[in-house]
This record gives structure tokens, sequence and C-alpha cells, in this order.
């Protein structure tokens, strides 16, 4: 039952149910209106980061991220009165939540004898024994149980019971409101937020398949710059200062390496591209799994040509050669190879000319006019256990992952 269509499962015997069987699921009643833009949402891991001077240990408190939705809708008279309702009701329990960033527009309607649903299931978080809403209007929907999911279907429990045209298919969440609702009511309308504690979260690690190139093991963020939205960096070192006000200060390092911290931006395509960053993100657990962040600058261009045994390759640089010894790069060619390889040594050649000495040849020959990109690239990881995806747009959403650096 829920505020729209109820609907009755067909050709099943009906009895007292077996309340200690797996195959028992009770759906929740369902919040049933349609979110405006933005939707925020949230994935919170709990990482217990053990620090030392020359670095750390990571250790993922938390099976699976906490998933929270930040909801405002605009109703009227009417619909406040049946909002008012559900609060009234469901503020202390469980209630189902629509994933709207996942959901399915199909291009033909939906027969009230369907019970599967032909749709392309691989972006989204489609689960059996879970629950799926079949969305026409705020007065027109279907809330139903998923018995099959498979690769272009998803099988229902019973048949719909109605006919829906164009519907949008959308996976169903239990939350919690721990915040209840807020409303702001105006003259013709109101306004209500809502924040959805999702409760049924599951870990999609297991499902990621990286499309990352891979160095030392890791992956290797290679999205282009147009799609960093936005980048901030901060770079400060870890200290104590002892200061005793009336004399000089004096400076106790705490680590031997430097926190460089960024916040990175990424616009994704819903639904695919948001699912394959959610899956990311998973695979990353928090704080705890590095990955490889290239900074997309052109860090150094070579000076001239090298053979593919080469480990010694003349580069034009920035900077003092201190600031290349031991720093990972990326050779970008032309052609879309990407070579990652780490300096040993550096040395001045001329004001113009620094000799680097990579950890292996790449294995090519390489002339200037072969490389798009030569690029620092760093071992960082997650610098907050919270990411927030923000569904501000009709088809994308900006993805806000804030990261720290940590020794490679």
């Amino acid at each position: 039952m829920s505020d729209g269509v109820f609907v009755a499962p067909v050709g099943i015997v009906a009895g007292p149910p077996v309340l200690d069987s797996a195959n028992v699921v009770v759906l929740p009643e369902l919040w049933g209106f349609h979110a405006m833009v933005p939707v925020t949402e949230t994935l919170e891991w709990l990482t217990d980061v053990l620090g030392s001077r020359t670095g750390e240990q990571r250790i993922a408190l938390r099976s699976a991220p906490r998933q929270t939705f930040s909801f405002s809708v605009r109703l009227s008279d009417a619909e406040y009165a049946r909002a008012r309702g559900f609060a009234r009701r469901r503020a202390h329990t469980i209630v189902g939540v629509p994933v709207w960033a996942e959901a399915i527009n199909l291009a033909v309607g939906v027969a009230a004898s369907d019970s599967s649903i032909a749709m392309d299931t691989t972006s989204g978080d489609w689960r059996v024994d879970g629950g799926v809403v079949i969305w026409e209007s705020p007065d027109k929907f279907v809330v139903t149980r998923i018995v099959l999911v498979a690769a272009g279907s998803l099988g229902l429990l019973a048949p719909v019971g109605v006919d829906l045209r164009k519907p949008k298919i959308i996976p169903l969440r239990s939350a919690l409101v721990p915040e209840g609702f807020s409303v702001d009511r105006q003259a013709t309308y109101s306004d209500v937020g809502v924040k959805f504690l999702v409760t049924d979260n599951i870990d999609l690690a297991a499902s990621y398949v990286s499309t990352y190139p891979k160095y030392q093991g890791l992956d290797v963020v290679t999205e282009a710059p147009v799609l960093v939205a936005d980048v901030s960096d901060s770079i400060v070192r870890s200290m104590d200062l002892i200061d005793n006000g009336t004399g000089p200060v004096v400076v106790e390092t705490l680590r031997n390496y430097v926190d460089f911290g960024q916040t990175v931006s990424f616009m994704e395509s819903r639904p695919s591209g948001v699912w394959k960053r959610r899956k990311w993100l998973h695979s990353l657990r928090g704080k705890q799994k590095p990955f490889w962040l290239p900074t997309f600058n052109r860090d150094l261009s070579l000076a001239a040509s090298a053979t593919s045994g080469a480990t010694t390759i003349q580069v034009k640089a920035n900077g003092p050669v201190a600031n290349l010894i031991n720093r990972h790069v990326m050779f970008h060619l032309t052609d879309g190879t990407r070579l990652f390889r780490q300096i040993a040594s550096a040395t001045v050649i001329d004001p113009d000319t620094t000799e680097i000495i990579i950890s292996s040849a790449l294995g090519r020959a390489v002339a200037p006019k072969d490389i798009a990109m030569i690029c620092f690239v760093s071992k960082v990881r997650l610098n907050a256990d919270a990411v927030t995806i923000s569904h501000q747009f009709t088809a994308d959403s900006v993805v806000n992952i804030p990261v720290m650096e940590v020794p490679a």
C-alpha cells in the first residue's frame, strides 16, 4: 500500500505469512513526492587513520558506506495535507525513498498485465527482493517487489495492475528521517525539506571492475582536465609550535612529508556515469585505499628524443631539481598511451635542460612531438570519510572528492 495506486498481488495463495521465512519482504510506505533539483547524496565511511612520522596505516571500520539523501519538494495545499499526514505517521519509522538519480525513463508504457519490465539494469542499484517504484505522476505510481534482475529486464512479484504511460522506473531504499521534516509555508505552496538516512546499505566494491590503468597495483585516475569542474589545493606541514610568548617560536615537525590536500570535482552523466563513479568510491572504502592522481599540468617537457632502452632523459623543468627526485610521472603520448615511471635522480645540464634518470626504460622511442604531456602523479587517498554527490542538473551530477597525498 502506498499513497499512489495499491496493487494487490495476483496469483498468490492467501494465508498467514510465515514470518520466520527469509522470503518475507515488507516494503515500507513510500515518500511519494518527486524531489526537486538539486538532490544531494552523501556516501559516508568510517576509517581509523594511524599516523606516524613516515607514513600511516588505515583501517576501514564500516563494511558499507552510509548513504543519505537530502530532498526538497514544493507542494500544493492538497499535496501538503498528504505529506503532513505521512510525516505524523512515519517521522520515527522506516520509510521508502526513491533513488531519483538512478531513475530510468521508459520510452514505452507499462501495461497492467506486465510482470516484467524491459530496461537497462546495468547502471543502478537494482536488488532481488528490493523495492521498485513505477512512477507516472504523484497521483499515479506503483510500488512493488523485484524478484529477478537480468541485464535487460526486471522481474516483478506480480503484474503491475494498472496501465502506466512512459513511467520512470526507480530503485527503492529503506530509510529513517532522523531530523524530521522542515516546512516553509507560502500563500499558494509549501516547501518541504527532508533528509533520509538509508538503512539497507550494501557494499558495491565487489561489483566494481576498474577501467583505469594500473601503476604499482593501484588505479590511476585519467579523466582529462576538461571533466574536472573545480580543483582546490592546500599545502601544509604538520607541526607543533612551541611559544612561551616572550621568546622565539620553536617549530617541531610531526611528519617528514607535506600534507598536500585537494578537492576535485567531476561532472558525471546520469545514470551510467554516476553509477560507475559510485562503485569506484565504494572500492576505496573511505580513506583506506589509495590511488594515483595526475596533476594534469605540463610539469615537464621533453627536450630531446630518447631511445626505447634509455633510462636517462633530457627534459625542461620548472623549479629546482630537488623537486624532481623520487617523484612519479606520467608520460602521456599523443597516441593515447600512458607510461608511468619514477624519477630516481636529476641533474641540471644547462639553464634550459635537466637530465633525469627514470626507474626503467619507456620501452619505445619517443620524440618531443610524440609527447602530449609529462606530469607528476601523486599517491592520494580520500581526505574525508564523506563524499558528496550533487544531482544538480537535468542529466548530470557533480561528485566532490576531497583527497590527501600520502607517501608513495
